[in-house]
């Protein structure tokens, strides 16, 4: 399970300004974030992350005790809530009791991804996006394909309707665009895996319309 810490004391990544909320390939499961940060605090970041990443786990760590506080953090988004100073024991423990929920949801959910293949609508538990239609012809291909595999000739078939002279790094890049959309939509990571020297496979369940 990857996780980004956002610690004021920190000199690596000190401004919650630095952290890009926008679905990606590459974003942490689980954030630690201090909530006396410079300029954004971290209540505001924890509801951005959440607005935009509703199965990632949110820790907040402060020194404020106040009920009004507490009940703010859960309010944007956290899941939990540690007061300064906290025992590496109880971070531990809430870290690996968040990770097993966040799989078990995303495990869960992974089961109502569906892409529509007449609107190009792909939708999940994280919202709905919509593919071009060459994202679309892959998708579509990648559900019909044994195993869920396509070797890198049939990916380039499949979005090289028009122009010939497509290279192996524009294929690439429209493999990336649509993890990135996969992403988007409440999928891992790594819903399409690159197989060295064969092509790719989706790895993620999914349903076509």
């Amino acid at each position: 399970m990857s996780k980004m810490s956002m610690d004021a004391s920190d000199s690596t990544r000190v401004s919650a300004e630095d952290v890009d909320d926008t679905p990606q390939e590459g974003l942490p499961d689980l954030y630690l974030i201090d909530v006396n940060l410079p300029g954004e605090d971290g209540f505001s970041l924890a509801q951005r992350i959440r607005a935009s990443q509703p199965l990632v786990g949110i820790v907040l760590i402060t020194a404020r005790s106040r009920l009004d506080d507490r009940v703010d953090g859960y309010s944007r988004g956290a899941d939990a809530y540690l007061l300064k100073p906290v025992e590496q024991a109880e971070m531990l423990a809430c870290i690996n009791s968040l990770g097993r929920r966040v799989k078990s949801t995303r495990t869960q959910n992974l089961e109502s991804l569906t892409f529509n293949s007449q609107t190009l609508n792909l939708s999940g538990p994280a919202g709905t996006v919509a593919l071009t239609h060459g994202e679309g012809l892959l998708l579509s291909a990648f559900g019909r394909a044994a195993g869920h595999k396509l070797e890198r000739w049939q990916a380039m078939q499949l979005v090289d309707t028009k122009d010939k002279g497509l290279v192996p790094a524009n294929l690439e890049m429209r493999i990336s665009a649509l993890r990135k959309k996969l992403t988007a939509c409440g999928a891992p990571d790594d819903a399409i895996r690159t197989l060295r020297g064969v092509g790719y496979a989706l790895c993620c369940p999914m349903r076509v319309l």
